[in-house]
């Protein structure tokens, strides 16, 4: 799978919206973690972890690899919190809003790959 990028959105309880970038390098096998970046859109070079300045819900994932599956992790603990790319695909208008965690400041998150993210 060639490297691809997509966007997490979360809005946070003062109502201010922020948009993380996400990338899917081209060996995003199981075990490995997603880079992200607050400098949209996320590179090669960005770190795979992320804190966030304000209690925030994430209410949307647009990932633009087409399957594989990612979960949250905190503080380097699993959360059981997985997220499928094929049911939050960027061409998927009905994608499950609204279903992804709350995530705190003062944490660190990373989105761990469960299953091979594959074009």
């Amino acid at each position: 799978m060639a490297a691809t990028t997509g966007t997490m959105i979360m809005r946070g309880v003062s109502g201010r919206r922020y948009a993380l970038g996400i990338y899917n390098t081209a060996s995003s096998a199981a075990g490995t973690y997603v880079l992200t970046d607050w400098n949209n859109p996320a590179a090669a070079t960005s770190p795979n972890f992320f804190t966030v300045p304000e209690t925030c819900d994430v209410i949307d994932f647009i990932p633009t690899a087409a399957t594989g599956q990612i979960e949250y992790t905190s503080d380097g603990q699993r959360t059981g919190v997985v997220a499928d790319y094929a049911a939050f695909g960027a061409t998927n208008p009905a994608r499950p809003t609204g279903v992804l965690p709350r995530l705190a400041p003062n944490r660190t998150y990373r989105l761990l790959v469960v299953s091979v993210l594959a074009a």
